[in-house]
């Protein structure tokens, strides 16, 4: 159960996003109950459901994270750990220092492509956890995410419903990057959750240059994961 400071600081930042909103172009929902049931409450429910293992210690990256969904709901209900929020929009990132300022909240800001900062020596490979949310698809994710964490660190993604096809055709991607699926499941009507867990160092080459993971994402056509499906099983 939520303490009430807790449920204060959710309010604020619901608040914050509500009327910062036009500024700051965080999101296409018009009223504050609709930003508290679909951002705030649907990302503390996925946090839970999702029962990843966070100690003091954890490192966590929130990828393409806007107005800071999943990572602000998840460091207001476990303070205690190491979040970096992570965007290309210096407008959303100058909303994400506002509200860690305006809620006192410990959360490092950067603004960066993602395929650049995952070249960056201080942040390749230093994470436990690396979350998104309606960010690409799966595919693309392994290529965003697997290069941030560390061995046996995990990928939290965050996605709609139906998502069966996508984790099949990201499987090679998850092969070529070191990814190992260990969770997938709905969480609510509208959206689930797809946990990857790092098995292997992705390649140096990865990501690939900036625009490329989204245009030409990892992964074999369709009708060749059939044929492959039929040979394995042949």
């Amino acid at each position: 159960m939520l303490k009430n400071d807790q449920l204060e600081k959710l309010n604020e930042y619901a608040e914050l996003i509500y009327s910062e909103n036009k500024k700051y172009n965080l999101t296409g929902l018009k009223n504050i109950e609709a930003i508290k049931d679909k951002l705030i409450s649907e990302s503390i429910s996925t946090i839970n459901y999702a029962n990843i293992n966070l100690t003091d210690s954890s490192k966590i990256i929130d990828i393409g994270t806007g107005a800071g969904i999943p990572g602000i709901p998840l460091i207001i209900i476990k303070n205690d750990v190491n979040l970096t929020l992570v965007d290309s929009n210096n407008k959303k990132c100058d909303f994400l220092k506002m509200v860690s300022s305006k809620l006192k909240i410990n959360a490092n800001v950067i603004c960066a492509r993602i395929e650049d900062l995952a070249h960056n020596n201080d942040h390749r490979e230093k994470y436990d956890l690396c979350i998104s949310r309606a960010l690409s698809k799966i595919s693309t994710l392994h290529e965003f995410s697997l290069p941030f964490l560390k061995l046996s660190g995990e990928a939290l993604y965050i996605k709609g419903k139906n998502i069966s096809k996508e984790i099949i055709e990201s499987e090679y991607s998850a092969k070529v990057l070191g990814g190992s699926l260990s969770n997938y499941s709905a969480v609510t009507d509208m959206s689930s959750i797809v946990i990857y867990k790092k098995v292997r160092y992705a390649p140096k080459s990865y990501p690939r240059r900036v625009g490329i993971p989204k245009k030409s994402p990892l992964e074999l056509s369709w009708n060749k994961l059939v044929k492959e499906i039929i040979w394995d099983v042949d």
